[in-house]
């Protein structure tokens, strides 16, 4: 893969926003004031003041429908299509893909620009550097939503899983109460502990032999508990029921797989063998003439022949 340019980047002064449910939560917020990135949100019912995002985000989206998968942006242009059964791509995948287009749209012509997006950043100074981020894992934990958490002599609990860090002795005897807990919600195995002093402690599963989980996972497996069950369900049967869901969806998977191939296979041979006509089949005819023309041929032996 050739090499692209991504020329932004560094910390914004500012982040226009709309007044999404996620622009308003602590962690967002809190970050942003941390990084003295100052919150712009969009005035109530001023759909125009993102006019030039929302068409961009519209050409986006018009690159995302041409994607095996793909919802479509309404049930009518949906159809009958399936898209769980097209769905090709994993979420990393499709990450990579975001940012390859991102990058082709840079280096693309723009009609009312008459030249690309990147050029005209150039000359209008987007070479300078601005504030850059020294500790890009402080700022990614930072923009990570969090959940309070009581800490004890065990450790801490989130989402049903127990977790721990050494450090968390010292902390229990000198009385530190609850404290923020940052995550991941795409993997679990690892959270962030903030101390009321400031720092990020990282803590991991206490049973270190457990596998990575999604949030989402978790969730789904904690449903299905509490629709069958009632009740809390036990870390030790959260992980039990996320493996055995994880081993249906591979199954379906393989199954599906298989469909496909035996589909294809099935498409390329005739559905119906057809029947011999013996009056249609060619066969030598004796004019009695011997003055004909005669032509050369070639022969084969056929192994299903016998002598």
């Amino acid at each position: 893969m050739e090499e692209v340019v991504w020329p932004t980047g560094g910390i914004p002064k500012a982040i226009h926003v709309d007044n999404a449910q996620e622009f308003h939560s602590d962690a967002f917020r809190m970050a942003c004031e941390d990084w003295g990135i100052a919150v712009e949100y969009r005035p109530l019912g001023g759909k125009h003041y993102g006019g030039h995002v929302e068409r961009l985000i519209g050409t986006t989206m018009g690159a995302v429908h041409v994607l095996p998968g793909t919802t479509q942006s309404s049930i009518v242009e949906k159809g009958d299509y399936d898209s769980e059964k097209h769905a090709a791509l994993t979420l990393v995948e499709f990450e990579d893909w975001l940012h390859l287009e991102i990058c082709r749209y840079h280096n693309s012509v723009h009609e009312v620009l008459g030249r690309t997006p990147l050029a005209a950043w150039a000359d209008l100074g987007g070479d300078i550097a601005g504030r850059q981020v020294v500790d890009v894992e402080a700022f990614r934990i930072s923009f990570l939503p969090f959940e309070w958490r009581q800490l004890g002599r065990t450790g801490i609990t989130l989402f049903g899983v127990h977790y721990w860090s050494d450090v968390f002795a010292a902390l229990v005897g000198r009385g530190q109460g609850k404290v923020q807990v940052k995550y991941d919600p795409r993997d679990l195995s690892q959270v962030w502990v903030i101390t009321d002093d400031g720092r990020v402690i990282p803590a991991r599963y206490r049973d270190l032999s457990r596998p990575r989980i999604s949030l989402w996972e978790s969730r789904r497996a904690r449903k299905e508990w509490q629709d069958k069950h009632g009740g809390r369900i036990n870390e030790r049967a959260l992980f039990q029921l996320i493996d055995a869901q994880r081993r249906l969806a591979e199954a379906a998977r393989q199954k599906t797989r298989t469909a496909r191939m035996e589909t294809e296979r099935g498409a390329r041979l005739p559905r119906h063998q057809p029947r011999r006509d013996p009056s249609r089949e060619m066969f030598a005819i004796d004019t009695g003439n011997p003055d004909l023309p005669t032509y050369p041929i070639d022969e084969f032996d056929d192994p299903r022949r016998k002598n």
